[in-house]
């Protein structure tokens, strides 16, 4: 009988003990939520700048306001969810030069907005980048040529003379300015080069920038 009763007891005390350990045992390691690594974060981040790319790599379209706006709200987020970690920071860095070559690239097509949508990105990712500061200097006076529109011609025979008559739309405030000018004529810092086979077209050069020229086909 004591037999029994001692070993009901070392039951009782083994029993007891285990569930001491049990109960002061640290609870599990809980399992890693999101992207763990740099090329995860890359896999989830570079969607984002879809848009920029697929323009320039087609070289058609033009990016709008909402656009802009939904790409700039998307890195601010990435930049909130991934900017804590190393392998989150190298992946945003790593976005970054990729939107340098977006940039590059669309300068080349002078896609100027994108350009400026570009910096913008690249500032967000606190990178910064001397030949983007050019391109931004650059895409800002090329933004401040007024757009140029043909409207129409006019022969003076007796002066052996053409006048051109032109619109021009300012970028920032949509205003119209209606003019009319002859070959050398220099207005709204844009000089009147040439008029192109039988009044299909002229060529302006941007005075702001010597050198550049671009046509107008009259309309």
């Amino acid at each position: 009988m004591r037999v029994v009763v001692f070993f009901a007891l070392l039951c009782v005390l083994i029993f007891a003990g285990c569930e001491n350990v049990l109960r002061d045992a640290p609870p599990p390691e809980p399992e890693p939520v999101g992207p763990q690594t740099k090329e995860e974060v890359l896999g989830l981040v570079r969607p984002v700048i879809g848009p920029l790319r697929n323009i320039v790599a087609l070289n058609t379209g033009g990016l709008s306001d909402f656009e802009r706006e939904q790409i700039m709200a998307s890195l601010r987020t990435a930049i909130v969810n991934y900017g804590d970690t190393d392998f989150g920071r190298e992946a945003l860095r790593e976005l970054g030069y990729e939107v340098m070559e977006i940039a590059k690239s669309a300068a080349s097509q002078e896609r100027y907005k994108i350009v400026l949508t570009c910096i913008d990105a690249i500032e967000l990712l606190s990178m910064e980048s001397h030949l983007l500061k050019r391109l931004g200097e650059r895409a800002d006076v090329i933004l401040e040529r007024p757009v140029v529109r043909v409207r129409g011609f006019l022969d003076d025979h007796e002066k052996d003379d053409a006048y051109v008559f032109l619109e021009l739309v300012d970028r920032q405030r949509g205003t119209v300015e209606k003019l009319e000018a002859r070959v050398g004529d220099e207005f709204n810092n844009l000089r009147l080069v040439r008029i192109i086979g039988r009044n299909s077209a002229v060529l302006l050069e941007y005075l702001r920038m010597p050198g550049l020229f671009f046509e107008v086909e009259a309309f």
